[in-house]
């Protein structure tokens, strides 16, 4: 008995921290966003060291259930959370605004996110993401001027309910027809009436579709794009950073573990969801104005390119899938965190023009900037270039030479976008005096090129330390 309530310890910890901030917040009467943040890493640190203890357990094994992948996943994203609520709390400090609610918010999606990464059934599905879908609009609505990202909030808000509709209506259909919501149960069932299989693809385009909206990929992205060029820097970074590492371990558990008979007809789908982000996303860059919304259709390039570890799901290549999103979420990590530290007269900026000469004021921040962007260029010897190489040697070894060819032009419409960043940044005089950098953006700073810089002198370590992925091949 005693065993399984330690089992739910991350779960529990995230309640417990609600609880608990909930109650500093109406009994303490000297807080400050410091306060909540302490309280915020004490709680993660819990919650991400009893997830790795208890990395293949799992107490409702029936509705989720932990693995090995899913706890890679789920850690990376609780160590990612942990840098971030560092970093906004300097957001918050800065502006002289209560971080209580966000702190609350952020371990409640935290919670209903794990739960979704570890899903073994629609039950799961369904009762989770229309939580998650309300504490994104909790989230959206975060901001002083509400009408503001209220168009976003509700553009947000209609779309979800209408997914969350279609996939209570494919639960149901699914529990009518093989009369279980078990991903293995359904798994077994296609396996066993393949000349039924025709009927589930509208179910498993509806679950492929969620998940891209959720994802903010094209044709679904106006939500996320317009948000994150209104938002406030904290939300914007976390919705960026964190959800998308829950999202596509999902997504590869209900492809692998429920739809593999369909894979004929769903691979192709994915691929093509994969290819229009890429492109849609590369061209929207180019061109854009507001770096944040410039980098938020660089984000949707950069998961449309994650997307195409998924070309065949069947025998699915870990190895190459984890690399993209790894060197997703550590350059993201650092672009957002110089969106701090860029800033005038206690404003913080988000206009191309506003970093022109940025290099000759803040000279480290810039190097960081050149750094990123190449990453996500995927020059070499960055750890982008590491994560290119093993995507075309992916697409190469399926001889898939159209997916090369489009790949390959998506490198060069996003490499075109990069550049006007690096134009603006070293080869344009200062327009504007920027606000002195707290240390903290630094240190966020250095961690995320540290990393980088180590794929610089053994190119192979991340390929070989996630070895024990092999399994999942």
């Amino acid at each position: 008995m005693h065993y399984n309530w330690l089992i739910m310890l991350p779960e529990i910890l995230s309640v417990l921290f609600i609880i608990t901030a909930v109650s500093v917040n109406y009994c303490r009467e000297d807080k400050t966003p410091k306060t909540f943040f302490v309280l915020a890493q004490i709680f993660m640190v819990g919650i991400l060291a009893t997830s790795v203890v208890f990395y293949n357990k799992s107490l409702f094994p029936q509705f989720w259930s932990n693995t090995p992948f899913t706890t890679l996943f789920k850690s990376g994203a609780y160590i990612l959370s942990f840098g971030w609520l560092y970093m906004s709390s300097k957001w918050f400090l800065n502006k002289n605004r209560p971080s209580g609610v966000f702190c609350c918010i952020v371990f409640a999606l935290l919670l209903c996110l794990g739960i979704l990464a570890s899903a073994t059934s629609f039950l799961t599905l369904s009762v989770v993401i229309p939580l998650i879908c309300f504490g994104y609009i909790l989230l959206i609505l975060r901001h002083w001027d509400t009408e503001r990202v209220k168009p976003s909030a509700w553009r947000f808000a209609f779309i979800s309910t209408i997914f969350i509709s279609l996939l209570w209506g494919v639960s149901f259909y699914i529990y009518h027809k093989t009369g279980s919501l078990s991903y293995a149960d359904v798994k077994q069932y296609l396996n066993m009436n393949k000349s039924l299989q025709p009927e589930f693809l509208p179910v498993s385009l509806v679950c492929i579709a969620l998940f891209m909206f959720l994802l903010g990929l094209v044709p679904f992205h106006i939500w996320f794009t317009d948000f994150i060029a209104k938002g406030v820097l904290p939300v914007c970074g976390f919705i960026s950073l964190i959800p998308p590492l829950f999202y596509l371990c999902a997504l590869v558990n209900i492809l692998r573990d429920c739809f593999v008979p369909l894979a004929g007809y769903l691979s192709p789908l994915v691929v093509g969801f994969a290819f229009v982000s890429m492109i849609i996303g590369a061209l929207s860059a180019n061109g854009e104005k507001n770096l944040r919304k410039m980098f938020a259709f660089l984000s949707i390039y950069c998961l449309g390119f994650c997307l195409l570890g998924l070309v065949n799901f069947v025998s699915f290549d870990a190895r190459t899938f984890f690399v993209c999103v790894l060197v997703y979420v550590i350059s993201w990590f650092g672009v957002y965190t110089i969106f701090l530290g860029l800033k005038s007269h206690s404003e913080y900026l988000s206009s191309i023009d506003d970093i022109k000469g940025f290099s000759q004021n803040r000279p480290f921040m810039s190097a960081g900037m050149l750094i990123f962007v190449f990453s996500i260029i995927g020059l070499a010897p960055t750890l982008g270039f590491v994560s290119y190489m093993s995507m075309i040697n992916h697409i190469i070894a399926l001889k898939a030479w159209y997916m090369l060819v489009i790949t390959i032009v998506g490198i060069l419409l996003t490499a075109r976008a990069c550049l006007d960043v690096v134009r603006a940044v070293y080869f344009e005089n200062p327009v504007i005096k920027y606000d002195r950098v707290d240390r903290s953006i630094y240190i966020g700073l250095l961690f995320s090129v540290l990393v980088i810089v180590v794929s610089l002198l053994d190119p192979d370590w991340i390929v070989q330390s996630t070895v024990f992925l092999g399994e999942l091949k």
